[in-house]
């Protein structure tokens, strides 16, 4: 548990140097848990208002039905989704990369797209409860992402062309 809190700690401090090299030694292992760990407690919410918002009148199944499929289900389809999903941000930080010419391989860019999250996340449901459209908030957290990731990707060297 301790690695995970040092991810997060790390993760908050991005676009730092130090904090971008340290999170770059951490494992696929803990990386992935990490994500697990952050967006079902960021979505934890949410699944708790489906729970209660069930109606048995209204759906062919029962309550229990309805709930052992949320808790066998759900965490695997989080855990597609956070996969998924920061494989096609990471596209765009590879355009980025290419961009600025910077020597990154995919496998990083991953990782540091994952780890940059924490804080577009945070943004995320924070516009969440206010009168914005849920599509703002996202395109708000996506633009915070991509300003991260710029700043991270200035931190390596350009390539170098051969002659």
């Amino acid at each position: 548990m301790t690695i995970i809190l040092t991810i997060l700690r790390k993760s908050a401090l991005l676009p730092k140097k130090e904090a971008m090299f340290a999170l770059n030694r951490v494992s696929m292992r803990d990386t992935l848990v990490y994500l697990f760990l952050l967006f079902f407690l960021s979505f934890l919410p949410n699944v708790i208002v489906i729970i209660r918002n069930f109606e048995q009148g209204e759906s062919h199944i029962s309550f229990s039905q309805y709930l052992l499929q949320i808790i066998v289900f759900y965490p695997f389809f989080m855990l597609f989704i956070i996969v998924t999903g920061i494989s096609l941000i990471t596209l765009g930080s590879s355009v980025l990369t290419y961009i600025l010419q910077r020597k990154l391989a995919y496998q990083q860019l991953w990782k540091m797209t994952a780890f940059a999250l924490l804080w577009p996340l945070i943004i995320y449901h924070l516009l969440f409860f206010t009168p914005l459209s849920t599509s703002v908030a996202f395109m708000i957290g996506l633009f915070v992402l991509y300003i991260l990731m710029f700043q991270m990707i200035l931190h390596y060297p350009k390539k170098r062309w051969k002659q």
